[in-house]
């Protein structure tokens, strides 16, 4: 576990934005588990936890003379997408293709071996947005697949070889000395499109199979009924190579945007391009607050992180997006005192409501950890009904004890809330003091919660939330 914690440590600081400069250490751990039962972790990204950053690998070393082709040996790169000589408007000059070839793989991730020169292939090289890009893959060697935070991008812990694959990029007109490692290298399939981006100039980059069909999407789009739904528009790929002017982005990431890759009528890939952090100036965020809100404390660093990682994931702007915090409060943690709570509403361009909740915790002197306890996309006019979530409140290390509290957050004015079993019975009940209560350990089979008026109406029920369902 130590080695894992310090391998996903390492990532971090290699890929996360800049910190802004009250939040030396924010961080939001993003959970894919059962809706009912979230459990914090350590920290793996700063900021914004649901964008896929490109993996740092281990590659053997080598000063192995090389052919001046800038293709490498028949065979060292296994066949598919990166197969074939260079692709791309550059792959005509010899003298650009094998510079680039030649270039360091280290750029900001300090001390990556670089890949022996003779199994070096330049898959492509040509020009977007303003930019001149390359895509360089080599044998990975005997070196072991790296681990990554999640564990969906990740099909073998224990895999050794394979193929590892950089990307360069530089200014229009950039000799091959101008160009520098884009992201980090990373390990990948070589039967897979490869995609990259850059959300200063706009510009993206797939490859993939010639004949391939090649859609993008900018962002998801959330309907007036609460449902999440994409347009596809298809692009040229002449020789397997799509390239995109999207223009800039004013958001850190590209979270938002998708590729998708079709072969013979049938879907090969669906995924964001690899998409390095730009400089990141955290944009000014009109927050309403339903309560009081209570004194500062190091877990509001993530209920901020949590609001800019939608924005990235909506591909929205903070003008288009209508925040407001409905609750926050601090609850027992294990071993560091009390943990920060929050349910925020974010009301979408379609009148739609998103429902999100984190809780955080101190870790140091000046930062925090943090996860999230489930979220809902909700219809228009939804947002203020009940918000039951349940949060497995830690102290954010490996081995911390596990404290399960329960939130209910409703309408001022709500005074009670049951709750319920599977069959809808009664497994308990507990008041609320302004329309809010955070009641530590859930009833064992908890299904959904009843609120009540002070002369024990039925208002409404709602069940924990879940995971919203942004694709």
């Amino acid at each position: 576990m130590d080695d894992l914690t310090d391998r996903l440590t390492r990532l971090a600081e290699r890929t996360a934005p800049p910190p802004r400069e009250d939040l030396a250490a924010a961080v939001v751990a993003r959970h894919r588990r059962d809706r009912r039962r979230r459990t914090g972790t350590a920290a793996v990204a700063v900021a914004v936890a649901a964008v896929v950053v490109a993996v740092p690998v281990v590659v053997r070393g080598g000063d192995d003379p090389a052919p001046a082709t800038g293709v490498a040996a028949p065979g060292s790169v296994p066949d598919g997408v990166l197969d074939g000589p260079p692709r791309g408007s550059l792959a005509g000059d010899a003298a650009f293709v094998e510079g680039v070839r030649r270039l360091p793989w280290s750029g900001d991730a300090a001390g990556v071996p670089e890949p022996a020169l003779d199994g070096r292939r330049v898959v492509f090289a040509g020009e977007v947005a303003g930019q001149r890009w390359a895509l360089v893959a080599a044998p990975n060697g005997d070196q072991p697949a790296p681990l990554v935070p999640d564990p969906e991008l990740e099909t073998d812990l224990g895999a050794r070889g394979g193929t590892v694959a950089a990307w360069f990029t530089g200014p229009a007109g950039a000799a091959p000395e101008q160009m520098a490692v884009h992201g980090l290298p990373r390990v990948v399939d070589p039967a897979q499109p490869l995609a990259s981006a850059d959300p200063v100039t706009g510009a993206v980059v797939v490859v993939t199979e010639p004949g391939d069909v090649v859609s993008v999407s900018e962002r998801p789009e959330v309907a007036a009924d609460g449902t999440a739904s994409r347009t596809w528009a298809r692009v040229d790929a002449p020789d397997g190579v799509a390239l995109v002017d999207r223009g800039p982005s004013p958001l850190p990431s590209d979270a938002a945007y998708r590729y998708r890759v079709e072969r013979d009528g049938t879907e090969v890939i669906t995924t964001m391009p690899d998409t390095p952090w730009s400089q990141f100036t955290q944009p000014e965020l009109d927050v309403a607050w339903a309560r009081p809100q209570p004194a500062a404390a190091p877990g509001d660093q993530v209920l901020r992180a949590e609001m800019d990682a939608l924005l990235a994931r909506t591909g929205l702007g903070p003008d288009d997006v209508a925040f407001s915090v409905l609750w926050a409060g601090d609850v027992p943690a294990p071993t560091v005192g009390t943990a920060r709570l929050a349910v925020f509403t974010a009301t979408l361009p379609s009148g739609a409501v998103y429902v999100g909740t984190t809780a955080g915790v101190a870790v140091d002197r000046t930062g925090s950890a943090g996860w999230t306890c489930g979220s809902e996309l909700r219809a228009a006019g939804d947002g203020d009904r009940v918000v039951a979530a349940v949060c497995d409140v830690t102290d954010a290390s490996a081995d911390s004890p596990v404290l399960p509290t329960l939130v209910v957050v409703a309408p001022a004015g709500t005074a009670s809330a049951r709750l319920l079993d599977t069959a809808g019975g009664v497994l308990g009940e507990v008041p609320l003091v302004d329309g809010v209560a955070a009641v530590g350990p859930p009833p064992d089979g908890l299904a959904s919660v009843e609120t009540l008026d002070a002369a024990g109406a039925v208002l409404e029920r709602a069940e924990p939330l879940g995971e919203a369902l942004l694709e």
